[in-house]
């Protein structure tokens, strides 16, 4: 090969060794282009996730504020209006001129609406935090309802208007879900159509709609009315509104006038309580309408229909058990200190104040009292922390006395406080008489279950014990008698064991088993048609039919 060759060969290795050299720049440029712009987007993907949890930061304290800053405005708020509606009813029971019981009742009318809108501000922040909470129990539809529409049908009264509930025949009387949330939202919807109907009528009917999937039987509310209507853009944005999927923790704005909050809490309500809601309206009225879902109930129309005759003409309140019970007042505003001193006297109770958590402490571990209301929020030591140190000195010293929370605060989790700080009960303020005499009859009476399959023997166990002041709650069967047992200490229990249905001896075993963990013995007698029968290891006493008020005096006082 001559020189010229070697040179022209080695020309062509140098220009393929440059394009293999170009080829690999480029692919080196691209690689490093690549990784530049992977780096950046990581470096993006990293900032965007620090914002997010920072801002998700920012939003969880903005709840916590709103939270505390609600419970502190309930409070203040509930404080003032407890004063305001205990001081109304007390004056509205003296002599009054005709105009002076007009304004005060007028007073009261009004600090009611305020009531209304303080826990629809509650109702609102509980959904939008997800922290709304559902009761169900079993409950009489129509009586859930008469008392509301009976208020409502004075106020449409008032206007002139026709007003009519109507429930179909094939709506049962029994039902199993929340009873105050269909009130409260029946209410608010009946509230807004006699606002806004000047003349004609308002008319609710309730009907069976038949069953979902899960087998739970639709109700069908609709409340129909004669007034103006709704604005075509009004109407086009409720039911807007309405068809929206609920989403916890985000705000749903609605303002329709005066009634948006209302109506909204409304809607929120029926889609947590898994219903629909809608809305038609023209010039002829308008027609709101939601569907709930129940479970059904036994028909248990027998069994009221028992008990009502067997504490007929018996006065249950029984005010005359609590004379002379020793209480201790706690607390330091001067209103609802007079106010609940009224009531208390009023009552028969020899009631004792103080003003802080420090006397209530003091008060309370001397035991001179039989029972302890105790305000939360105080100066200086508050009723949870005096609440503790009670405690703390009983479990040194021995003793149990029974102390109940008087609050404003009624946001979610109020009650546990209180009760992992030792408290017995809970009551939210404004107070209501009938509430402070049923918590005092709750801790300061005795309290009876009577298990009898006879009715005769049944009625006069618990005429008489209601006559000596106790408490009675009657069993039907031995399934509700143990259910019964395991929610409540009685003090007395009377066990019919000559019922195979009954299983006597079987609850008498299993109420001492349960008393294990309590703590608590109950005086449980063996009730026998002959007085030779071994009252057992499990019973205290025997007790023989025929039943005589004599004989449950016997063991009241033996």
């Amino acid at each position: 090969m001559s020189d010229r060759e070697k040179l022209e060969k080695r020309i062509q290795q140098l220009e393929a060794e440059l394009v293999e050299q170009k080829r690999t720049n480029k692919l080196l440029k691209k690689r490093a282009l690549q990784a530049i712009i992977g780096n950046r987007s990581a470096q993006l993907c990293e900032a965007d996730r620090l914002e997010c949890e920072a801002g998700l930061k920012r939003a969880e304290l903005s709840s916590r504020v709103k939270s505390v800053f609600l419970e502190n405005v309930s409070h203040e708020i509930r404080s003032s209006m407890s004063g305001i509606v205990g001081m109304t009813d007390l004056v509205l029971e003296t002599e009054l001129s005709p105009d002076q019981r007009l304004y005060l009742e007028m007073v009261g009318s009004s600090v009611d609406r305020l009531l209304v809108v303080v826990n629809e501000i509650l109702d609102f922040s509980r959904i939008e935090t997800g922290e709304i909470e559902f009761l169900a129990e079993d409950f009489n539809l129509k009586e859930s309802l008469d008392h509301d529409l009976y208020v409502m049908s004075q106020a449409a009264q008032d206007k002139d208007l026709s007003f009519t509930c109507t429930v179909d025949a094939d709506v049962p009387t029994h039902v199993h879900g929340d009873e105050g949330r269909l009130v409260q939202i029946v209410t608010n919807i009946v509230n807004n159509a006699i606002k806004f109907t000047d003349k004609g009528s308002v008319s609710i009917a309730i009907q069976n709609h038949g069953y979902d999937g899960d087998n739970n039987l639709r109700l069908k509310f609709t409340v129909q009315d004669t007034g103006c209507g709704i604005a075509a853009e009004k109407l086009e944005q409720i039911n807007y509104y309405f068809k929206q999927e609920l989403k916890p923790h985000v705000a749903m704005p609605l303002s329709i006038g005066t009634t948006g909050l209302g109506l909204t809490i409304t809607s929120q309500l029926v889609k947590l309580m898994g219903g629909e809601i809608g809305v038609e309206s023209g010039k002829r009225g308008t027609r709101f309408w939601f569907i709930l879902p129940y479970k059904e109930v036994a028909d248990i129309s027998f069994l009221e229909e028992q008990t009502s005759e067997t504490v007929e003409n018996i006065k249950e309140e029984a005010t005359y058990a609590l004379r002379g019970a020793k209480v201790l007042l706690a607390e330091d505003e001067y209103i609802n200190r007079v106010l609940i001193e009224t009531v208390l006297v009023q009552l028969g109770v020899d009631v004792f104040s103080v003003a802080s958590g420090e006397e209530a402490v003091e008060e309370a571990c001397s035991g001179k009292y039989q029972f302890v209301l105790m305000d939360i929020q105080m100066e200086g030591m508050d009723g949870l922390e005096a609440t503790r140190r009670i405690r703390s000195y009983e479990h040194a010293h021995g003793g149990h006395i029974p102390i109940v929370a008087l609050t404003a605060h009624a946001m979610v989790g109020d009650r546990e406080k209180c009760l992992q700080a030792g408290m017995d009960d809970y009551l939210t303020k404004p107070l209501v008489r009938k509430e402070i005499l049923e918590v005092l009859q709750q801790h300061l009476t005795n309290r009876a279950l009577v298990v009898d399959s006879n009715i005769e023997s049944q009625n006069v166990f618990v005429r008489s014990l209601i006559e000596s002041g106790w408490q009675v709650t009657i069993a039907e069967t031995w399934r509700s008698a143990m259910y019964e047992a395991s929610l409540t200490h009685f003090d007395l229990i009377i066990l019919d064991t000559t019922s195979p249905e009954l299983q006597g001896r079987e609850a008498a075993k299993t109420i001492r088993q349960l008393e294990q963990y309590t703590g608590q013995r109950a005086k449980i007698l063996n009730l026998t048609e002959t007085a030779e029968t071994d009252a057992g290891n499990d019973f205290d006493g025997v007790i023989t039919r025929p039943a005589t008020r004599e004989k449950v005096l016997q063991h009241l006082n033996g």
